[in-house]
């Protein structure tokens, strides 16, 4: 009974808001339709966390069928995805969402931050789940991932989507650099704690977070053209046109990989899944085959 007033609740929570004409910000619909599907939806979700290299690794696994892995962004969590979640697993697809290590519910650890680190956390969660090979969708950060475990795991890989994604720090505009720098203003610095504390799940431990995700930033990925050549699994490279990462770099990486190709999304930043999810949606899945 408790939760059906929930899924009462939540409906009409949603419907007054769409009949208002406003979607709340930085809380869109999409996200109040992913929390009337959780309450409402018979998919269940599997929890769990592996251990390793320093850190406890959170992972959920959601619904039957071929397997999608979501990889979310630096300094956020397996939440970020709110908008593809469900129609995902209503599509028939086995949804797996990791929390990269220090976010979300995973666990930090001491161990120095790299991307192939998170790629071999990555590799444990799919052991645990027995995924031999899954498709994969990682934005930002979690595109970058993608591409290790593309590279270095191509039998565990069938296709990549890219979003947001540089191969080197170079890809990131200089202007991008610039405007975070606001964040560690004086009296606004406890407001970015917070908020980016939520955002990504670290809480209280958000400033340590930080540092080491900023120090990573700094000198990471370097990914060269043989790296990218060698990449065989066919990636679809999903750019903002007004993204932090340079529409020429992405168009490099594109022509980089040895079976890649570009999309630009005409008004979108560096939060496309979330501000322009419904054509990232259906570019997902025009290159996956959902139907």
């Amino acid at each position: 009974m408790k939760r059906q007033w929930l899924v009462a609740g939540a409906l009409l929570l949603v419907l007054a808001t769409a009949a208002a004409g406003v979607w709340f910000r930085p809380v869109p619909g999409n996200f109040l339709y992913y929390l009337v599907w959780r309450l409402a939806s018979r998919a269940s979700a599997e929890r769990g966390e592996i251990s390793y290299n320093g850190a406890n690794i959170h992972y959920v696994a959601y619904g039957e069928g071929k397997p999608v892995l979501l990889l979310h962004g630096g300094l956020s969590n397996r939440l970020s995805w709110f908008s593809q979640i469900p129609w995902l697993v209503e599509a028939g697809r086995r949804v797996v969402l990791v929390d990269t290590r220090g976010h979300g519910k995973s666990t930090l650890g001491h161990v120095k931050l790299s991307y192939r680190l998170f790629a071999q956390d990555v590799i444990q969660v799919l052991n645990r789940l027995n995924i031999g090979q899954t498709d994969i969708i990682g934005w930002s950060d979690g595109g970058i991932i993608a591409l290790l475990l593309g590279r270095d795991w191509p039998k565990r890989v069938g296709k990549i989507i890219a979003i947001s994604a540089n191969f080197d720090p170079s890809g990131v505009k200089a202007e991008a650099g610039i405007a975070l720098q606001a964040k560690d203003s004086g009296h606004l610095r406890w407001l970015w704690l917070w908020l980016r504390g939520w955002w990504s799940g670290a809480g209280e431990n958000f400033a340590a977070l930080e540092t080491r995700i900023w120090r990573l930033w700094r000198t990471a990925p370097r990914l060269g053209q043989e790296d990218l050549h060698s990449i065989h699994a066919p990636v679809l490279v999903i750019v903002g046109e007004k993204d932090v990462i340079s529409l020429e770099h992405s168009a490099q990486l594109a022509q980089w990989l040895g079976n890649g190709r570009l999309v630009v999304i005409p008004g979108a930043g560096h939060s496309a899944p979330v501000s322009h999810a419904k054509d990232v949606d259906g570019i997902v899945a025009s290159f996956l085959g959902i139907k």
